[in-house]
């Protein structure tokens, strides 16, 4: 997730490192309220920062995806009741130190984040979430230059 100092209007990304403050890629906002680690810009408490909540890109026609939708869009690889394997796009989602998928997300019915893993910038945009429990449920991926994605609903097998 991505937060906004309310002081100064700094963006915190949990999946992105902060060369900045040296805030190490996954590190989640509450770590960094717990540990007292200032705003790298502001020098205000990350207590004082509020979640920016993004825009969910879903493909406009499922059945003929455009360029972007085809790069982004979550694609199951593998699926049973208990499990789901996913990979970001139909061919991989490219990996560039500025352009890569940052997070993806297992959603529940109700629009819960029941699991995030976030992606080092060193790791292809595939993997592995546990859907048991989980009648229908949505799977979600961020990418560092083009917003967020969505697979749209998928009901369990």
């Amino acid at each position: 997730m991505r937060f906004l100092c309310v002081n100064c209007g700094y963006i915190y990304d949990e999946a992105l490192w902060d060369e900045l403050d040296g805030i190490e890629p996954g590190t989640n906002i509450d770590t960094l309220i717990n540990e007292d680690i200032p705003c790298p810009m502001c020098g205000g408490s990350f207590d004082d920062f509020s979640p920016i909540e993004d825009e969910i890109l879903y493909a406009e026609n499922p059945h003929k995806l455009n360029h972007l939708e085809l790069e982004h869009i979550p694609h199951v690889v593998y699926q049973d009741a208990e499990r789901i394997e996913v990979s970001i796009g139909k061919e991989l989602h490219p990996v560039s130190d500025d352009h890569r998928i940052t997070a993806m997300y297992l959603i529940d019915d109700e629009g819960h984040i029941v699991e995030e893993i976030f992606i080092m910038p060193d790791e292809e945009p595939v993997c592995e979430f546990d859907v048991s429990g989980l009648d229908i449920f949505e799977l979600r991926a961020s990418c560092s230059k083009h917003w967020l994605w969505s697979s749209g609903l998928i009901e369990a097998v």
